[in-house]
């Protein structure tokens, strides 16, 4: 994934009251001069993002460097008392970094030996929310991935959903769970409302997503840009992509009825409250109130 130009992170740029109500929508609504310092800042804070991992990485390369030359950076008595060049080096500087931290910094670069590797991860970005950046303490968490093919496919949904380093590491625990005999010991379970909150936010999430990109009515959306893509861009990669998604919409009609179920049980549904009806047809050219906004009807069956 490319990383998005300047002045395409500038043109997204909205501002979020404390209510959550948007100020700012579009680069038109900002006079040319704070433009220049939303360019600046977003300039320095992509130094900062390149300079932190990069320096993670070169410390990672000196320490594992040392290990692996102990004749070359140990003393004689050193190396006859077999003194670990890399705990050396994490015991000078462990007043100031955690032994996790070095240690960290040693597999990231393990993970990723190149400097072409850390060009990559630095371009890393979510359509969604530009502004989004790796951080070191993302890495930390991905070089704990042994398989390079898990690995990769985690990088690219962490980029796409704007996941932070908390949100990582919840699905490496998640992932970790289903492996059969690997992985750490399960912790306790959460409490029952941060579960059923967490069901929410993963509805709230589906139903954004469609409202906004997949399914938007003011704006080209997913569907209309597959529908008029020109057939050479619809490779056997999208093809297999479209195929698989569409068996998962099967999928999901078959888990939404169990959960609808589940809910309308005498043991669940007495705590829900049920959706009120929609309006008869008759009554459904019935004005709207101000401010109030139609769902939209497809063809999809319902």
């Amino acid at each position: 994934m490319g990383r998005i130009s300047k002045a395409t992170t500038a043109s997204r740029v909205e501002l979020i009251d404390a209510n959550g109500t948007a100020l700012i929508r579009a680069q038109g609504d900002l006079t040319p001069e704070l433009q220049g310092v939303i360019a600046e800042i977003d300039n320095l804070f992509g130094d900062i993002q390149v300079a932190s991992l990069t320096a993670f990485w070169r410390v990672g390369r000196l320490i594992a460097t040392v290990e692996d030359e102990p004749e070359k950076y140990l003393t004689a008595e050193q190396v006859s008392a077999q003194i670990n060049g890399a705990a050396l080096l994490i015991s000078i500087f462990a007043p100031v970094y955690t032994a996790e931290q070095l240690r960290g910094a040693v597999s990231f670069f393990d993970k990723y030996p190149t400097e072409d590797e850390i060009a990559r991860l630095l371009s890393l970005r979510c359509p969604e929310r530009p502004r989004w950046r790796l951080t070191t303490s993302h890495v930390q968490l991905l070089a704990q991935i042994p398989s390079d093919q898990q690995r990769l496919a985690i990088e690219e949904k962490c980029a796409e959903e704007a996941f932070t380093a908390k949100t990582l590491a919840a699905e490496l625990q998640e992932i970790r769970g289903k492996q059969k005999g690997g992985g750490r010991t399960h912790q306790s379970p959460r409490g029952l409302k941060q579960q059923v909150f967490d069901l929410l936010q993963h509805q709230r999430r589906f139903l954004d997503r469609s409202a906004s990109l997949w399914l938007c009515e003011d704006k080209t959306n997913l569907y209309d840009a597959i529908a008029n893509a020109p057939p050479a861009s619809i490779d056997e990669t999208v093809r297999g992509y479209l195929t698989e998604i569409l068996n998962n919409f099967s999928l999901l009609t078959d888990v939404v009825a169990d959960h609808i179920i589940a809910f309308r049980s005498p043991a669940v549904g007495s705590y829900a409250q049920e959706p009120e009806l929609e309006q008869e047809p008759e009554q459904a050219d019935a004005p709207v109130a101000a401010g109030t906004k139609r769902h939209r009807r497809t063809g999809m069956t319902r």
